[in-house]
Order: C-alpha cells, then sequence, then structure tokens
C-alpha cells in the first residue's frame, strides 16, 4: 500500500492524499485547528473543520493544480 501523500506543504496548512480512500476522488486540506475534505473535480468542500482563511489559500492553489491532485489520487487509490 502506497504511504499517504503531502501534495503540497504551505506554512498554516497542507494538502495530502490519503491510499485507498473511499470516492468521490478527493483531498484533505489539514490545518492546525482542523480538517476539510474537498473533492477534485469543482473543487467542492465536502467537509469542513479548517480554518477558513487557510482553506481558501489552499483552494486557490488547488485550483491551478487539479491535473496534478488527480494524478496522485490515481496512483494513491488504484483499485485490483
Amino acid at each position: 500500500m502506497p504511504a499517504m501523500a503531502t501534495v503540497y506543504s504551505d506554512r498554516n496548512w497542507k494538502i495530502k492524499i490519503y491510499p485507498d480512500d473511499h470516492a468521490p476522488p478527493h483531498f484533505h486540506v489539514q490545518t492546525p485547528d482542523g480538517e476539510s475534505l474537498v473533492e477534485i473535480d469543482g473543487l467542492q468542500v465536502l467537509g469542513r473543520g479548517a480554518n477558513p482563511k487557510s482553506l481558501k489559500a489552499a483552494l486557490a492553489w488547488a485550483a491551478k493544480h487539479t491535473a496534478d491532485l488527480q494524478r496522485v489520487w490515481n496512483e494513491q487509490n488504484r483499485r485490483s
């Protein structure tokens, strides 16, 4: 099983993709005070918990890197 991928890290937030995670393809935005789930296709926030300012910055980064996020999701979540 692949290790969890930290796709990007900023001062106050990280974008992570977990191996063998549930559908739909998504990433986790982790901040010191919480975590949010965001669907890769359309960047819809599925679960809130991350600091809103950090989440906004993470979404801005993700909007420019959706192809990279989808590639990492596919690598981390290969179904046999």
